[in-house]
């Protein structure tokens, strides 16, 4: 019934329904740092959320043995991302985090476009995040590189995110990239910094975390994998790019993060030149069939920042 569900919404319903549960939850997450840093979220995060879709989907161990080989490089992307998206949004304002963190998908968009019109659309937007960059409270270097280190690794998680989801069957390919990640992040956090323990596993920080692995990542990563699945990568990237209002507008009703006319006027360059790479010109003919290939795009296979995201 769930999965009839899923297949039955419209794919952009799947992938806003997915952005607004992972902003939600960032912004808990934000609370969670006080108790755990960011390094300590992110692996109850991973380890949580890796456990929950493990049993939701029961995906078969010899599955990890065949396709190792694109399921490994997934889970690494993952790491990264989440380590880098917590990291970043630690230091710099949520709405913030989340525009620089599209800078990768935008040039995805671009390098991937046939029409020359998209890359005057990716030149707005890169003239908002220059503006962006240049703002005040954005002297964090740490949190910057944090920032655009998100970006290109939700990149590299669209397009590998394609790629399982046509070699693993259903909700499979997921599960397993999470588990992947989650094995990946026990000796990474350390090194980041972690709280005692006894931290770790209090009732109240589980309970916590629980909630955080929910809404960022279980509810997102599920709908979005569903919605790539019948949106090619360009599509799914050009779409994802309104997440920036939204991080923005959740970080200021719960967090109380508030832009300047600056900041808010980046943003909307790059949801502007968003929109205006999703809308084809009139004289735009249809992209011809996608070749056959493991980046193929494919309305018939199973794709995918969060995952993002993050």
């Amino acid at each position: 019934m769930r999965s009839y569900a899923l297949g039955a919404a419209p794919a952009p319903l799947l992938l806003l329904t997915g952005m607004v549960s992972l902003q939600f939850g960032s912004a808990f997450a934000k609370r969670l740092f006080e108790e755990t840093g960011p390094a300590g979220a992110t692996l109850l995060r991973l380890v949580i959320a890796a456990a929950l879709l493990g049993l939701l989907s029961r995906p078969a161990p010899r599955l990890l043995r065949t396709h190792w080989r694109l399921l490994l490089p997934y889970g690494a992307v993952l790491t990264v991302m989440q380590f880098a998206f917590y990291e970043a949004t630690a230091r710099l304002p949520l709405g913030v985090v989340v525009t620089l963190e599209f800078s990768g998908p935008l040039l995805l968009a671009a390098l991937t476009s046939r029409r020359a019109l998209d890359r005057l659309w990716v030149a707005v937007a890169a003239a908002g995040l220059l503006v962006l960059g240049g703002t005040r409270g954005m002297d964090d270097p740490v949190g910057l590189a944090a920032s655009l280190l998100t970006g290109a690794a939700l990149t590299g998680y669209i397009l590998l995110g394609a790629r399982v989801g046509r070699a693993v069957p259903g909700g499979s390919g997921l599960a397993l990239g999470l588990t992947v990640a989650a094995v990946l992040a026990l000796p990474t956090a350390p090194v980041l910094g972690l709280p005692s323990p006894a931290v770790l596993v209090d009732p109240e920080v589980l309970g916590a975390a629980l909630a955080v692995a929910v809404l960022t990542t279980v509810v997102p990563f599920s709908l979005e994998f569903a919605a790539l699945r019948r949106m090619p990568p360009r599509v799914f990237a050009v779409l994802s790019t309104v997440e920036p209002v939204i991080a923005a507008l959740v970080g200021l009703a719960l967090l109380g993060e508030h832009l300047s006319p600056a900041q808010w006027a980046a943003v909307l360059c790059v949801v502007t030149a968003a929109v205006g790479t999703a809308v084809p010109s009139s004289a735009a003919r249809p992209d011809p069939a996608p070749p056959e290939g493991p980046l193929a795009p494919s309305d018939r296979s199973p794709s995918r920042k969060n995952g993002v995201h993050s």
